[in-house]
């Protein structure tokens, strides 16, 4: 009786140690090498001061920046920073929606110096700020409220369903495989994905597009033989045999 409890009490721990061994394997993906909307942030004073150092005029360079919309129009508006301000082209109206005047803001771009004029912010990436991530997010939501999501970190899951390479990024579609929905997807990165794989990609959705800082092969939970290669079968050979060795040494202990 004691030997069977004992036996019983091995398999369990041994059945544990399997359940652990799948809750943390990490699924393998394809990441950008750096994080393309938020890069150095230069604060409104030092663009006051050193105008220079930060103007793409001459040598194009991408920098971030944080403000307050003190103004907010079609073509042209404004952030505020302590007490210094900024003139900010808003000619892409889609990065914009969803903001307000007095709303925070996070823009990555590219600082024009004007030395006649006013100095102009041409943003590329429009973030809500304090950064915001929503985490997961059906791809059905966002195409149905486009606004609510803009300048958003979004995880989502869905059918790679194109994908081809265009000016050093990879343009790609991702559909939701039960409403038909799609989204737009550029990665800034190098992949390997095919088309008519399930994905999960990770990044800031802006403008009615989802930009990516990190993709790979979506793996459902609890799935041994996709997380691992032939790992169904692996697995159950390291079973039979522990099974077998501890069998063997409970029959000869008893």
């Amino acid at each position: 009786m004691v030997t069977r409890m004992r036996f019983t009490a091995l398999l369990f721990v041994l059945l544990i140690t399997i359940a652990v061994m799948v809750n943390t394997a990490v699924a393998p993906s394809t990441t950008s090498p750096i994080t393309i909307f938020e890069l150095e942030v230069v604060s409104l004073a030092e663009l006051h001061n050193n105008p220079d150092t930060y103007d793409g005029t001459m040598a194009y360079r991408k920098i971030s920046i944080v403000g307050e919309f003190s103004e907010l129009g079609p073509h042209r508006s404004t952030i505020t920073q302590d007490s210094y301000s900024l003139v900010i082209d808003t000619t892409e109206e889609k990065l914009f929606a969803g903001f307000n005047v007095g709303d925070e803001v996070k823009l990555t771009g590219v600082f024009y110096h004007n030395r006649i004029g006013d100095d102009l912010f041409v943003p590329t990436y429009v973030l809500h700020y304090p950064v915001e991530d929503l985490n997961n997010v059906e791809i059905s939501n966002i195409t149905q409220d486009q606004v609510s999501f803009n300048g958003k970190k979004v995880t989502i899951v869905g059918n790679l369903s194109s994908i081809e390479q265009s000016l050093g990024r990879y343009v790609l579609y991702v559909t939701d495989p039960e409403t038909n929905d799609k989204l737009k997807v550029m990665f800034y990165g190098m992949t390997d994905l095919e088309p008519d794989t399930i994905i999960k990609v990770s990044g800031l959705y802006t403008g009615g597009i989802l930009h990516s800082e990190d993709m790979g092969k979506y793996y459902p939970p609890m799935s041994l033989t996709s997380l691992i290669p032939g790992f169904s079968g692996l697995i159950a050979l390291a079973m039979f045999g522990i099974l077998t060795i501890l069998f063997k040494r409970e029959k000869h202990n008893g």
